[in-house]
């Protein structure tokens, strides 16, 4: 979900140079890098002025500065540019890599060029390391790995950049949990391993899983157009007769606006049971041709676990409960509401500059109850059985897991799944962000681990996994 933030924010970049044969990679990559370490805005100022018009005009000066600033915090004071290339190909691409201060991590950062004489920066995208990224240091053993992955979770802890807790696995075998933190400063509860995070978006999977285990039993036509399960309480059926499941599972409908914005300026306690977001997804159309390209959309999985409901014959949340969560082992699981007494639940807090504490609590500016596309909560205990549990064939068959986890139409995304490659090769999972939330659960499948990042406390999940895989790079592959 970050990456989906970071390009609804900074989209069309344009940075122009000026001809050359080839594009000063370095160049290019150090305007992104000052705007970053530099608290000087004028530096942000001279990165929007090599902005394209259009886009210029279109994001506030404010907003770039509070992204570069975010940056700069959750990185340690800023970055240091390991190195950056130009990926050929018919849409060039700057792949820029960058050291984190906190964890010494490398991240990585994505720039498609357009333009032969003057490249101009296409997107933005934050991403792993890139595969060119060599190991830093000299090799681990799996144990020393292990090790390491608990002193960076306490190092992002003491640096006020991590809060949360985070798991290591080698297939079945946990090789390290470790929670450092608060999960409420109001009453001073620490967080455990035990502690149960807000997910944000990695609900998306489960949903995704229950469709397919639809789709296994013959209940659920992943080519039919959604009119099928749905009628018009639920969305417009011109809208409906145009957009596929799978077109929802993938992210390529094009179904807009957001339900979560959408529902900013309603009464959260009125949004409790899935049928009570009916108001919101009438209000659903297309953005452009369905099937055509890949654009993240809430309101699309939010819809697919509506038609989830339709074609099993129960409640969403029952049905996942009964027949993703259960057979996983997944007994800490849930999409609880707010207003109930569950114990356990790590409160999300975000940076606030106009409070004492430094910080705010989340639990004004989350929806009740969680949904579809995100918002339950779990242990990173339970994410690890999820995931083995997908990827041993006990929640759908392995061709319906190698659909899940093929690329459609563009992005690093599948059905459900993210699928990122980068310098520890091929991962899948998914990850969250809101306010408050950071959550990143990556397989390795040329590595053999398993790795899982809740945090509560904005941007806390992605710096501390970046070091993690730059870890596992000098470690052994688990067999």
């Amino acid at each position: 979900m970050l990456r989906q933030i970071v390009r609804s924010v900074l989209v069309a970049l344009a940075i122009a140079v000026p001809a050359r044969a080839a594009p000063d990679a370095d160049g290019l990559a150090r305007v992104y890098v000052e705007a970053i370490n530099s608290a000087d805005p004028a530096a942000v100022e001279r990165f929007q002025a090599q902005m394209t018009p259009e886009f210029a005009a279109s994001v506030p000066l404010p907003v770039l500065i509070d992204y570069f600033a975010d940056q700069r915090r959750i990185s340690g004071g800023g970055v240091d540019l390991v190195g950056a290339r130009v990926r050929p190909g018919a849409a060039p691409t700057l792949e820029v890599a960058l050291r984190n201060r906190v964890y010494g991590g490398v991240q990585g950062a994505t720039l498609p060029l357009v333009g032969d004489k003057a490249p101009r920066f296409s997107n933005l995208d934050l991403v792993p390391a890139p595969a060119w990224v060599p190991a830093s240091g000299p090799p681990l053993s799996q144990g020393q790995f292990a090790a390491r992955v608990a002193e960076l979770a306490d190092r992002g802890c003491a640096a006020g950049v991590f809060s949360g807790a985070v798991l290591l696995a080698a297939g079945d075998k946990v090789l390290a949990t470790h929670a450092c933190g608060e999960a409420s400063r109001r009453y001073r509860v620490a967080n455990t391993p035990d502690t149960r995070f807000n997910l944000g978006s990695m609900d998306k999977m489960f949903t995704a899983v229950a469709a397919a285990q639809l789709i296994e039993t013959g209940k659920l036509d992943p080519a039919a157009t959604i009119d099928r399960y749905l009628d018009a309480g639920w969305i417009d059926p011109a809208v409906a007769r145009r957009v596929t499941v799978w077109q929802l599972m993938t992210h390529t409908s094009g179904l807009e606006p957001d339900f979560l914005t959408a529902m900013k300026d309603k009464a959260r306690t009125g949004f409790r049971e899935l049928a009570d977001y009916k108001p919101l997804t009438r209000l659903a159309h297309t953005t452009f041709e369905p099937g055509t390209k890949y654009e993240y959309s809430n309101t699309g999985v939010l819809i697919l676990g509506a038609v989830v409901a339709s074609a099993s014959g129960e409640d969403y949340f029952a049905y996942v409960r009964d027949h993703v969560f259960r057979p996983a082992g997944m007994t800490a699981s849930g999409a609880f509401a707010a207003d109930d007494p569950e114990p356990g639940l790590a409160v999300g807090y975000y940076r606030a500059q106009g409070s004492a504490y430094g910080w705010r609590e989340n639990t004004l500016d989350f929806p009740l109850r969680g949904s579809p596309a995100g918002g339950g909560y779990a242990t990173v205990g339970d994410l690890h059985r999820f995931l083995r549990a997908v990827q041993t064939g006990r929640l759908v068959s392995p061709a319906s897991r190698a659909k899940l986890w093929t690329r459609a139409a563009g992005g690093d995304y599948g059905a459900g799944f993210e699928t990122v490659d980068g310098a520890v090769g091929r991962t899948v999972g998914h990850s969250g962000f809101y306010k408050g939330i950071s959550t990143k659960a990556r397989i390795y499948l040329d590595r053999g681990y398993i790795a899982v990042v809740l945090s509560n406390i904005d941007r806390g999940a992605v710096p501390l996994l970046d070091a993690i895989e730059g870890e596992m790079l000098r470690a052994p592959k688990a067999d």
